[in-house]
């Protein structure tokens, strides 16, 4: 042998191992790796999809990417298959033995071979439950949902939701007894959506030895997201801003919800929030010293009005006290600033008695709109609306505009007794309101002695505040004319009065006589020039009870003019009224029961003012939405284009004025 040949000769020796090592990688490994087999204990699971066809799933073989079954012996499919499970038809109910063959999978040059392994065989008695019947509970307190299928024998039953794509998920199941599935926050599905539904069933189980069978589904349940939601909602409130409130609620029944406030004993709807919109409402800014309440109400579309499927609790809140947007009359002419400052820029005087619209207060001075300008006025000289600032902590009867109660013990003051006094014209409103201007520092007395009248069960009842000197006069010298006439027989009541003077034989009662008494004379009764009505800082005012609203009986009437009026006759119920006012501070007259005025503001403002004019509320007024104009009568514009102070107006049919669109901040 050559040399040549024992070289080639040793390499091919040597290289064998090398081709047998790589034959071994390349075929023998792959081969063996792809052995394949069945867990022990490996189980069917049967699915019943329509009578006689069923999927069957088995347990996934060990290293195994393919399968093949067969039933009683016969393929049950064509070629294998590379899931563990396949859909079966023409199956009899009866003793079936399946055979479940796992496959491994190897790659000789590029092509997947596979291996077979070995199969596992289990019988099978093949019978579907019958279809389960139950009760569906939905709980929408505790947001599940359960169903109470009739009694099983030999069987369970599963709770599954049915997908949109028709297939199915098993939720609970169940050997007797309910089954339930709860919803939202950590329950195992979130609440359907508005619109949308969850399909539920029910499927009897029979199991036994290597295999389970899950039978027909029994009727859908369908599930809407109103099903959980609860009859009760709960409502909460918040003020971000001083009287300026949001509601907000918790989802509960209905297609949609109503935004209620109490009102004369009524729920009036504020506003209609749908179901899928943000649960709340601004209520705006509400009036001042008022008392508010409200509530959600669920309803659904087409239900009859009033009729409601959901309710909140009842929440009630009393304003603060507040003057934005209230009505104010300086004193008299004022500085207009353009700034909230005595040294700022002055652009004009604003007259006594103009009506203007408190938009803020800073420093002691209201912001106002006056002659298309915003600025300032000092608020120490301007009177303010009590129904509007201090609303139900008082209640109001201005008798002076409409029937004037001014009388002497009962007997009538002609041209007065009954009229509307001259200056009130304006006073009492179209919607039987009443102006009551009361000086603004005044106001923190009348709030103190307001809150502890209703401590006490009562409230201030106010029969004048601010009275024009116009009036003061007209009213003393209509009266003083009568000085010594004679009385009529009978009072404005068509009756003699019990109280009467003892008279001398022969002497005439006359008006005089009435109101004259020792160092007591008309003047002490009416002022003949300048009142403290007339500087807005004086008041007429009776109780009244917080329950029933009937008046507490004083020794005289409101404005008698006579002696019989004086505090040294003062009744328990008058004694009462005197100690609530000047436990306030305010001061009194010692020939009115009805009179307290606040003598210290005057003298801190060194006020000596009596304004001549009656007021009226005619003028622009202002709200979160924009500006609208008044009339005298209170009433508001509205789908009209009027001219005022020389310029044209439109309103729509809210009353606003697209002109005044926006309040300046």
């Amino acid at each position: 042998m050559g040399k040549k040949a024992k070289i080639t000769l040793i390499c091919a020796l040597a290289a064998l191992p090398l081709l047998l090592i790589a034959a071994f990688l390349l075929f023998v490994l792959p081969y063996v790796n792809a052995a394949s087999s069945m867990p022990e204990g490996a189980s069917l699971a049967f699915f019943e999809l329509a009578e006689g066809e069923y999927r069957v799933e088995w347990t996934e073989g060990v290293n195994a990417t393919h399968y093949k079954l067969a039933i009683d012996g016969e393929e049950a499919a064509a070629g294998t298959l590379d899931t563990n499970s396949a859909d079966v038809s023409g199956l009899a109910e009866g003793e079936h033995v399946f055979t479940v063959t796992p496959f491994g999978s190897w790659s000789l040059f590029g092509a997947e071979k596979l291996r077979e392994g070995e199969p596992v065989s289990i019988s099978v008695p093949l019978k579907s439950p019958d279809p389960p019947r139950a009760e569906w509970l939905p709980d929408e307190d505790a947001k599940t949902l359960s169903a109470e299928p009739e009694p099983l024998v030999g069987r369970s039953c599963e709770l599954r939701l049915v997908n949109p794509d028709g297939t199915e998920r098993a939720l609970a199941s169940s050997d007797g007894g309910a089954l339930s599935v709860s919803f939202g926050g950590e329950g195992e599905l979130e609440i359907p959506e508005y619109g949308s539904t969850y399909a539920f069933v029910l499927r009897g189980v029979v199991s036994g030895e290597g295999y389970k069978i899950t039978g027909p589904a029994g009727e859908e349940y369908l599930l809407e997201r109103e099903a959980l939601l609860s009859g009760v909602s709960e409502l909460t409130i918040e003020a971000p801003k001083t009287n300026d409130y949001v509601l907000r609620w918790t989802e509960a029944k209905g297609d949609y919800y109503l935004v209620q406030r109490l009102e004369g004993g009524e729920w009036l709807t504020m506003c209609r929030v749908e179901c899928t919109d943000e649960l709340e409402f601004e209520t705006g800014t509400l009036k001042s010293c008022r008392e508010y309440s409200f509530r959600v109400v669920g309803a659904d579309e087409g239900d009859a009005e009033g009729v409601y499927v959901s309710e909140s609790n009842e929440l009630t809140e009393t304003t603060e006290r507040s003057p934005l947007y209230c009505t104010v009359w300086p004193l008299t002419a004022m500085a207009f600033y353009s700034e909230p400052d005595a040294g700022a820029e002055r652009y004009a005087d604003v007259p006594a008695a103009t009506a203007l619209c408190v938009l803020g207060e800073e420093n002691g001075f209201f912001k106002v709109r006056y002659s298309g300008q915003y600025g300032y006025i000092d608020s120490n000289y301007c009177m303010i609306n009590l129904p509007e600032y201090l609303g139900e902590l008082l209640s109001y009867d201005i008798t002076n505009s409409y029937a004037s109660k001014y009388a002497v013990h009962g007997y009538e003051i002609p041209e007065v007794t009954g009229e509307v006094v001259y200056g009130y014209e304006h006073v009492q409103l179209a919607d039987g309101q009443y102006l009551a201007p009361y000086l603004y520092p005044c106001c923190g007395k009348l709030y103190e002695a307001a809150n502890a009248a209703l401590a006490k069960g009562y409230r201030l009842k106010i029969y004048d505040s601010y009275r024009p000197n116009a009036a003061t006069r007209d009213i003393y010298d209509k009266a003083a004319l009568l000085a010594d006439q004679p009385v009529p027989e009978l009072d404005i009541y068509g009756e003699a009065p019990e109280e009467l003077p003892e008279l001398a034989e022969g002497e005439i009662l006359t008006y005089r006589r009435l109101w004259e008494e020792g160092s007591y004379g008309l003047p002490n009764f009416l002022a003949q020039n300048g009142s403290m009505h007339n500087m807005g800082i004086a008041l007429d005012l009776t109780l009244e009870r917080v329950d029933g609203g009937e008046e507490l009986e004083m020794q005289t009437e409101m404005h008698d003019l006579s002696i019989y009026s004086i505090l040294s006759r003062n009744n328990e119920e008058a004694v009462l009224l005197d100690s609530i006012m000047k436990g306030a501070g305010f001061g009194g007259l010692t020939s009115e029961w009805w009179h307290f005025q606040d003598n210290e503001t005057r003298q801190a403002l060194s006020l000596n003012i009596y304004m001549w004019n009656g007021v009226s509320c005619a003028g622009w007024v202002a709200d979160d939405t924009g500006w609208r104009y008044r009339s005298a009568d209170g009433s508001l514009l509205s789908s009209t284009t009027r001219e005022i102070d020389g310029a044209s107006y439109t309103f729509d049919e809210q009353g606003y004025c697209e002109y005044f669109e926006e309040i300046e901040e």
